[in-house]
């Protein structure tokens, strides 16, 4: 792990411990066959993970999970198990992404009937869908319609890049109750997979980040009782930005995760390898690439809890300020992982051009930080549109 400024308390000092375990005897080892399978996500190494408690460490103890519900605390973890694999790592805490807006906009019977079924040794899987064919980054434009009717809505529409879609059991769905409006028309809905109305497409091939398996949505009258809303209508967004404020954060350590794993790959190899009669590293080229890659890591890495500290915080600092930084977080800690899975391939020649070596594959699965959640040019935007 990357240094860390603040102290840690012995429970987090020993979910980290699990982790960095975890990750180098289960997870490190499997990424290789996991992206040579490409559409088939590691459900067994999941429920592995779940029987020593990583799966559910983020879910509050009262609905029966680990209790580490600060943003802080999660970016340790996630660092971790994205050190092992990226794909596995954001696999094994995917449930966390389904919590949050459950958290902010859920009733108590809302909270107990869909947190619950995370935790313990065979947790469900779930899903969040919001992403459309005709809008990614920009969520307050989606078209999906949910329509009221006697005691609920029939959602029609058409959901893409669903991660977990088709294997989740759960889902938490963004649809507009009022399409006259934007952001304000946006309402959440919780459905399960046997939802009459839902049908899946075929798994969709993938550069990077094989672990987790993407599919489209197509909603055709599928009803959702009122009692599976979300919050009141026209709440869903609000619920979905503080998701992404959160999220992006998260994100943002399993990106220098796989950073580190990157920069500790090539530099070890750079130890090791001799060239024109001494190693690599004493080559001053690659010498300086590393330092660039340690530096750009540590600057990130202190970006990225600086913000989990924020949202943490709560009120106490202003959601704008919050948000900003979420965006800076994401966006310095995504193009690190892209610079330095980049230079891992670079320092280690033909070699890591080579499915033998792991840097090929990091560097794909890199790319998707850099577009998943907000690409890069939204993270820009958000920032400018929210400057100091």
């Amino acid at each position: 792990m990357s240094y860390t400024p603040w102290p840690l308390s012995d429970e987090q000092n020993d979910i980290i411990e699990l982790c960095r375990t975890f990750a180098k005897d289960k997870i490190r080892p499997a990424g290789p066959a996991v992206d040579e399978a490409d559409t088939r996500s590691p459900v067994e190494l999941f429920h592995e993970a779940a029987r020593v408690g990583i799966t559910d460490f983020m879910i509050p103890e009262e609905y029966g999970g680990g209790g580490f519900t600060d943003v802080f605390t999660q970016c340790l973890v996630q660092e971790q198990l994205c050190f092992g694999d990226p794909g596995i790592g954001n696999l094994l805490c995917s449930n966390g992404f389904f919590a949050d807006p459950i958290l902010a906009l859920g009733t108590e019977e809302q909270k107990e009937t869909w947190l619950r079924p995370l935790t313990g040794p065979e947790p469900m899987f779930t899903a969040l869908a919001t992403t459309e064919p005709g809008s990614g980054s920009d969520s307050a434009s989606i078209t999906t319609r949910a329509e009221s009717v006697d005691g609920g809505y029939l959602l029609n529409g058409q959901k893409a890049w669903i991660s977990n879609a088709g294997l989740a059991e759960g889902y938490v769905v963004f649809a507009k109750t009022d399409p006259a409006q934007r952001s304000q028309g946006v309402t959440a809905f919780l459905l399960p997979r046997e939802t009459e109305g839902m049908e899946f497409g075929a798994p969709m091939k993938k550069m990077g980040q094989r672990a987790i398996v993407c599919r489209e949505i197509f909603f055709s009258d599928a009803f959702v009782p009122s009692t599976n809303r979300l919050g009141a209508e026209g709440q869903g967004f609000y619920g979905l930005m503080r998701t992404f404020d959160i999220s992006r954060v998260v994100l943002g350590a399993a990106a220098l995760g796989t950073a580190r794993a990157a920069y500790e790959y090539a530099r070890d190899y750079a130890r090791e390898r001799t060239q024109f009669g001494r190693t690599i590293i004493e080559h001053q080229s690659v010498a300086f690439r590393l330092a660039d890659m340690a530096a750009r890591i540590d600057a990130a890495w202190l970006q990225v809890l600086n913000t989990a500290r924020m949202v943490d915080a709560g009120e106490a600092v202003p959601r704008e300020k919050v948000t900003a930084s979420a965006a800076m977080a994401k966006l310095g800690a995504s193009e690190t992982a892209m610079f330095c899975t980049w230079a891992g391939v670079q320092t280690l020649g033909g070699w890591g051009y080579s499915r033998e070596h792991p840097v090929e594959q990091w560097m794909r699965d890199a790319k998707l930080e850099e577009i998943e959640e907000g690409t890069s040019d939204i993270m820009r935007l958000l920032i400018s549109r929210n400057l100091p």
